[in-house]
């Protein structure tokens, strides 16, 4: 669903959430900035809407903390990027920031402990990749791609593959379908599904290839 104003865009699954955040923006902004506004419901859903033509003008706002899956996010090149709730105001001001061409990153400053090659392990995990699909995928053996895991999963401290999975998706696919809402002058995108479909997005073979060329890409502040 794309609500559509005289510059601002917001992007997102639900017609409800997107006009009322498009009201209430409406009186904070007299003159929209010329941007997409990408709610990131379900969890994937921005890997589907931000293509690399619009990452430069694409802004996100994700419920989901988990920092490699944040990272993956800001690697694509976006112009802003927060996490979690934001008073109107804030999220006013932050967008007014993205109009004037800074990168805006409001998310946890937690790193990852992660290498590049144990975050592709961790994102073909999260996809539901068996061992032997994950070592063609990045063309290693299968014994490679075995202690790589075991690695990965000590210095997460989760339980396994299904473990790996809930952490990388931000535990949203234990969680029930919520309403987002507007509430006391606060946008609380709090709308989650388990994510089948932001999966398949992540999946796609140019969204893998856009994420191993971009990993390098340095962090926002």
């Amino acid at each position: 669903m794309l609500v559509r104003t005289a510059q601002l865009q917001v992007v997102g699954t639900s017609p409800l959430i997107a006009r009322l955040l498009e009201d209430a923006l409406h009186a904070r902004l007299p003159e929209f900035p010329a941007l997409a506004l990408v709610l990131d419901w379900p969890v994937g859903f921005a890997f589907q809407a931000v293509t690399p033509d619009t990452a430069g003008k694409s802004f996100v706002l994700t419920q989901n903390g988990c920092p490699e899956y944040l990272d993956d996010l800001w690697n694509l090149g976006l112009l802003g990027l927060a996490h979690r709730s934001r008073t109107l105001e804030e999220l006013a001001e932050l967008l007014r920031r993205a109009e004037m061409q800074e990168r805006v990153r409001l998310t946890p400053a937690v790193r990852s402990p992660l290498t590049p090659a144990e975050r592709d392990l961790l994102r073909l995990v999260a996809l539901g990749l068996a061992n032997k699909e994950i070592a063609r995928e990045l063309r290693i053996a299968n014994q490679t791609v075995q202690n790589g895991l075991t690695r990965v999963f000590q210095k997460l401290g989760v339980e396994g593959r299904t473990g790996a999975m809930l952490y990388y998706w931000g535990n949203s696919i234990r969680t029930q379908p919520q309403l987002g809402f507007l509430t006391a002058g606060r946008f609380r995108l709090a709308a989650r599904r388990p994510p089948k479909e932001g999966r398949r997005w992540l999946a796609q073979p140019s969204m893998m290839a856009r994420l191993r060329s971009n990993s390098t890409v340095q962090h926002g502040g």
